[in-house]
């Protein structure tokens, strides 16, 4: 059983749709974070491509989690619907890879074990028989984002025409060799999903997308331990993320693309 304890889902800017989703379905529950779009025109009729994967995503989710057991076959098999979908209502075929919408995505089921399967920066915490323990999240990417803002976005200079073009490079690796693995609509990026594991029948678990997560990586409110135990007021971390954020309207104290992302979280109690 799994009961939702808190939740929240955010757009970073009321001038944006917001590209983050999150759910639950029978035993499984997950945090979704679509990549924001670099392409010069929308290849799909809805509020963003982002936006259109993240629904497409959480649809799949829904509809295979009653009757398939594990969370790499559904991810797998909501990757297969993606994939589908893309090329049955796109307005064209992507010229390049950035183009391509891409989602950051964490599925957990909740059974005699917890399974993880994850693609991209959206992480969990597992807090259970005393053990606090953390799959995905931000330390693979945070380092390298903020040193990348910081060379190309110092001064508040915004989206520029080099950081749309640096950023367009780094989205062509995409679930490649020397790239970075994520959701696409192509069954093939399961090939760099990871899986993981705990021994936990009972406990509270935390779903994050990255910019909810910041209030640990980026901006040090919280360590893990912290952010759990204030979990049950999930408005009120993101408030504190957004006050960082609103002090620091240039982007130079802390790095980033963004003035402001979207931010997911849900707790969960299961057992």
């Amino acid at each position: 059983m799994i009961e939702v304890l808190a939740s929240v889902c955010a757009a970073g800017s009321p001038r944006r749709p917001n590209e983050d989703g999150c759910g639950t379905a029978g035993a499984y529950a997950w945090v979704i974070d679509g990549a924001t779009g670099l392409g010069d025109e929308p290849l799909l009729d809805a509020p963003s491509d982002a936006a259109w994967l993240t629904a497409t995503l959480h649809e799949a989710l829904l509809d295979g989690a009653e009757t398939i057991d594990t969370p790499g076959e559904l991810l797998r098999a909501a990757a297969h619907t993606a994939a589908a979908r893309f090329t049955a209502e796109r307005r064209r075929a992507p010229r390049e890879r950035y183009e391509v919408p891409t989602a950051a995505v964490v599925l957990a089921r909740f059974g005699e074990i917890v399974e993880v399967v994850e693609l991209g920066d959206c992480g969990i915490w597992i807090e259970a028989d005393g053990m606090l323990t953390r799959f995905g999240g931000l330390d693979r990417m945070s380092t390298w984002e903020s040193d990348s803002a910081r060379r190309l976005m110092s001064g508040g200079k915004g989206r520029t025409p080099e950081v749309t073009a640096y950023l367009r490079t780094v989205r062509n690796t995409a679930n490649t060799q020397d790239g970075y693995p994520v959701f696409a609509p192509d069954e093939g990026c399961m090939r760099w999903a990871r899986q993981h594991v705990v021994g936990a029948r009972e406990g509270r678990a935390l779903l994050v997308s990255d910019g909810f997560e910041a209030a640990i990586d980026d901006y040090a409110l919280y360590d893990g331990a912290a952010l759990m135990a204030a979990a049950g007021d999930l408005e009120a971390v993101l408030a504190e993320v957004r006050a960082v954020e609103n002090d620091d309207p240039d982007l130079t104290r802390f790095p980033r693309f963004k003035r402001s992302d979207d931010a997911t979280a849900m707790l969960v109690h299961f057992g």
